[in-house]
């Protein structure tokens, strides 16, 4: 089946945000501000006081249960080969990384480090805007015609400047806190100063907050699953990489992404995708963060390659499917 593995990536332009945002904006600094705006390079000195911390925690996983029948795609000794790949292919790349990925036609998933914390980057602008609409719902209310514009620029253009009024509309670290129990997440955590892109979450934490946007089971009405998705699946060009690695020519991809250096880390890039994949042939729930990259460009390659090589073995294992999944249907 046809798969975009890895492509260069232009080199990250620098200088931009000192010309482009405000001191504000450079604490939060981790995305685009704009349709138009390059992709830029944030502030070591401020990331290093957005993410103080030299290590993250382990956060213990719970699997995910699937709405599919099915089960196992892959027997123990192929699951077993293709954990080993990723973790080559992870220590390849120098830094740490974590995948988790359920198949919705099979009920299958695969993982591999989904119980690590990571920090979310501009990944945070997705959780905010579910929270966002789940709080407006409580108030007895629609979103306003604002609200729905500022949503839209945070998640299809990764505005950082409405993030930091939509994060504290949602109530600031009390009110992220209470969203993220309300969403049923066991490992993800509100940075202590209230900076949104250091929020610490875990790829299981992503596949159920993908799981609520995607399927029927979570707190969300299927008009509000709807919203967010179609500004998923439309983000600016320029960030549509990551979690598109696994699609075909006729798929529909949703994606957020989250990039920025990170100086306690010797500039090193943590760099994240989390989406959805569905088409004719598949039907992909994907997390994949990661830290410690040496620059963007490697850091999109290595999300990219992870979420190919997992999900192309999950169609195509070495030997064949088990006996009784013959195919993926």
């Amino acid at each position: 089946m046809p798969r975009r593995f890895p492509a260069d990536i232009p080199p990250v332009p620098r200088g931009l945000s000192a010309l482009l945002v405000t001191a504000l904006t450079l604490l939060l600094a981790v995305s685009p501000s704009g349709p138009s705006a390059a992709l830029p390079e944030a502030d070591p000195a401020v990331v290093r006081a957005m993410l103080s911390e030299s290590t993250l925690p382990l956060i213990p996983f719970a699997p995910v249960t699937a709405p599919a029948t099915g089960g196992a795609v892959l027997t123990q000794s192929q699951y077993e080969d293709l954990d080993a790949r990723v973790a080559e292919i992870i220590d390849r790349g120098g830094g740490r990384a974590g995948i988790a990925v359920q198949d919705l036609h099979t009920g299958a998933t695969f993982s591999h480090g989904a119980q690590e914390g990571f920090a979310t980057a501009s990944v945070a602008k997705l959780m905010i805007a579910t929270m966002l609409v789940l709080r407006a719902r409580d108030e007895g209310r629609e979103l306003t015609a604002v609200e729905r514009s500022q949503i839209e620029a945070m998640i299809r253009y990764s505005d950082n400047d409405v993030t930091n009024g939509l994060y504290t509309r949602i109530g600031y670290n009390p009110g992220f806190a209470e969203g993220a129990e309300r969403l049923g997440f066991t490992g993800t955590e509100p940075q202590p100063n209230g900076v949104w892109g250091g929020t610490l979450t875990t790829p299981a934490d992503q596949i159920r907050l993908l799981r609520t946007l995607y399927t029927a089971e979570g707190p969300l009405t299927a008009d509000e699953r709807s919203h967010i998705r179609g500004l998923m699946e439309s983000v600016a060009p320029e960030q549509a990489w990551g979690v598109s690695a696994a699609a075909g020519p006729q798929d529909v991809v949703g994606l957020k992404n989250g990039w920025t250096p990170r100086e306690f880390d010797g500039g090193r890039w943590l760099v994240n995708s989390v989406g959805y994949v569905a088409g004719p042939e598949r039907q992909y729930l994907i997390a994949v963060m990661s830290e410690g990259n040496r620059d963007y460009t490697s850091g999109v390659a290595l999300v990219e390659e992870l979420v190919a090589t997992v999900t192309s073995t999950l169609e195509d294992p070495p030997g064949g499917h088990p006996a009784g999944h013959p195919g993926r249907w």
